[in-house]
C-alpha cells in the first residue's frame, strides 16, 4: 500500500466546490485545476506531507513484513 495515493478533499478558493488530490500531488506541490478554471497551487509547508508520506509508507511495510512472519 503506498498511502501517497490517499486522497483528500479541499476547497476551491474561488467556486468553493471541493476538490479531491493525493496526498503525493501536496507533497510534489503540484497546480491543480478546479472545474470552474481556477488555478490551485498545493503547498507542502516544512516538507511535512513528504516526510509523513514516508514515515508512514516504512510504518504499513515494517507491519506487513511482521504479519507475514507470524504465518510462517
Amino acid at each position: 500500500m503506498d498511502i501517497s495515493k490517499q486522497k483528500i478533499e479541499i476547497d476551491c478558493s474561488n467556486c468553493k466546490s471541493i476538490i479531491e488530490v493525493t496526498l503525493k500531488q501536496v507533497a510534489d506541490e503540484s497546480t491543480i485545476s478546479c472545474k470552474c478554471g481556477q488555478k490551485i497551487k498545493l503547498s507542502d509547508k516544512d516538507g511535512s506531507a513528504k516526510k509523513s508520506i514516508k514515515e508512514l509508507n516504512k510504518a504499513l511495510e515494517d507491519l506487513d513484513n511482521s504479519l507475514k512472519g507470524l504465518f510462517k
